[in-house]
């Protein structure tokens, strides 16, 4: 078996739950996003240990992914974060407990014709992010064609487009915005039961924007929003809940002027002691990484030379270090680490795109 894996601390996950927890009021429900397989921890295993840690709801993108959650027994309300299809609102219905976010008046059709009288939605609204979402002044217009279909409006809905960055003035507009829809629902009769806002970054740095419930995905997994967040992690005590873990396979030494890897990107300059690791893109190690890109291996931080290949890429060492030691990709190893965002800082990207791009050939284990 290939010596190459995750490893995800379910304790971590726990104990990041219960710190986000306690920054709620007691009336503020926890909505724990574990879409996209639980950001590539294991979406059944993450949800299990969030719910047994104060999370009282789980958000998925995808019908799919609340379909896996119920096989595996899992009952607790489901919220998917955009509208089913119309020919998957049967499945909705069959899944129970499960709510479509609804921006369209297809789809109040759509799950009205399958739900029973009273079944509970979700309604989107779009103040700014223009993705998804019915526009607000067309939401006083569709929370009354639920109503006129027998539906429920159970909730409300919105999701910053900018949160990541707090200083960008363009959130207090969608702040503003949200709450004027907010009051002209409720001036036309609508008073959901549920209201949310806040992401991740919003819970921690806007407590107004926590109304009746947060919906929390990266800051589960101990990966801050942005590195504008970092500090606010550490304070808190929120921590990173997977290792990526790998080791030497095979060492050589190239000698001076040699190129290294598909179209020698990477020439040595000296005789170089080179390892290859038995991890690549196919994994989700992204091919650029190895511009700027770092493995630890004997607890110290070693370069990545020449590009990353389909299935290894090569890192340059010395003469310490030995076939079958362990090589670290995002994790800690003895008093070095390697953060996701660290990583994402590199590859310009974000820690969502890395967490989300492990690769299913990896083995979890938890």
């Amino acid at each position: 078996m290939r010596p190459t894996w995750a490893e995800i601390n379910l304790e971590t996950i726990s104990k990041n739950t219960s710190i986000f927890c306690d920054l709620l009021d007691d009336s503020v429900a926890l909505c724990a996003v574990v879409k996209a397989d639980g950001y590539g921890h294991g979406a059944v295993e993450v949800a299990r240990e969030v719910l047994a840690s104060g999370a009282t709801w789980l958000a998925v993108a995808f019908v799919e992914e609340a379909a896996v959650l119920r096989r595996e027994g899992i009952e607790d309300p489901i919220l998917i974060l955009s509208e089913p299809r119309p020919n998957e609102m049967e499945e909705v219905v069959k899944l129970g407990g499960v709510r479509p976010a609804i921006y369209t008046r297809a789809g109040v059709e759509a799950f009205s014709s399958v739900a029973e009288e009273g079944a509970p939605v979700h309604l989107k609204v779009d103040t700014g992010m223009h993705r998804v979402g019915v526009r607000p002044n067309e939401i006083i217009d569709l929370a009354d064609y639920v109503v006129e279909l027998g539906i429920q409006l159970e909730g409300v809905f919105t999701h910053f487009a900018l949160a990541s960055t707090p200083k960008d003035p363009f959130n207090m507009s969608q702040l503003k915005l949200f709450d004027r829809v907010l009051e002209e629902l409720s001036e036309a009769g609508h008073t959901p039961e549920i209201v949310h806002q806040a992401n991740t970054a919003a819970t921690l740095e806007w407590p107004e924007t926590h109304h009746s419930m947060v919906r929390v995905g990266i800051g589960l997994y101990g990966t801050e929003p942005s590195k504008f967040f970092s500090e606010r992690f550490k304070e808190l005590g929120l921590k990173p809940a997977v290792w990526l873990r790998s080791e030497v396979s095979y060492l050589q030494t190239v000698e001076s002027g040699e190129g290294v890897g598909y179209g020698h990107r990477w020439r040595a300059n000296k005789n170089t002691r080179i390892a290859t690791i038995p991890i690549g893109y196919a994994d989700g190690i992204f091919r650029g990484w190895w511009d700027g890109g770092e493995v630890l291996i004997g607890g110290a931080h070693w370069p990545i030379r020449g590009v990353v290949t389909m299935d290894s890429l090569i890192a340059e060492v010395d003469d310490s270090i030995k076939v079958g030691d362990e090589v670290v990709l995002l994790g800690s190893q003895e008093d070095s680490f390697l953060a996701v965002s660290d990583v994402a800082e590199v590859l310009g990207t974000i820690g969502y795109e890395i967490l989300t791009s492990l690769g299913a050939r990896i083995p979890r284990r938890y």
